[in-house]
């Protein structure tokens, strides 16, 4: 709700009313208007009652955020985790898509590994360049560049870089 008062203010304006003609119409003062507008009050649901009605709006268009259409994040806001052997940078992070998936570019060294570990979820990953073994439970499988691969996080499974690698990663959250 950080930002319920600029919607407020921008329903106010798309209706060409100025801060005291909207604020006769809701029933309060100038003042408390003014101070809903800016951030510094939080409308009581009663006021917040009468601003929908006026507005013809649902309250809720007030109180819930609306998706963008459009998101853009440059190199310098995608967060890294970097290793000895390895960078994982994430590319899309968890609420952009859906608040339980995450995208991720992993580039690794050869030889580098990562011990037998158990994650949330699933998750989903395509080979853009080299090659890996991947140790899923008892089973161990080899991938390279084009290949993907799809698997339950929440089973024991390790890798190994062999080759300069790259891939792309999405982790769902179960």
């Amino acid at each position: 709700m950080s930002d319920l008062g600029a919607k407020i203010r921008r329903e106010r304006k798309a209706l060409g009313l100025t801060l005291k003609e909207f604020a006769d119409l809701v029933r309060t003062s100038k003042a408390t208007l003014q101070r809903v507008e800016t951030g510094a009050k939080s409308p009581s649901i009663a006021l917040l009652t009468e601003i929908s009605h006026i507005c013809r709006k649902p309250i809720d268009t007030f109180i819930h955020e609306v998706p963008r259409d459009f998101y853009e994040i440059d190199a310098v806001e995608q967060k890294s985790i970097v290793t000895k052997g390895s960078e994982i940078k994430i590319i899309c992070p968890y609420g952009l898509i859906s608040r339980d998936i995450v995208v991720n570019y992993f580039k690794g060294k050869p030889g580098a590994h990562v011990e037998p570990h158990q994650d949330e979820g699933y998750e989903w990953i395509y080979v853009l360049r080299g090659s890996c073994i991947v140790e899923y439970e008892t089973k161990v499988f080899r991938f390279k560049r084009g290949d993907a691969f799809f698997y339950d996080a929440r089973k024991t499974h390790s890798y190994e870089i062999l080759t300069p690698f790259e891939s792309i990663r999405i982790s769902v959250r179960a």
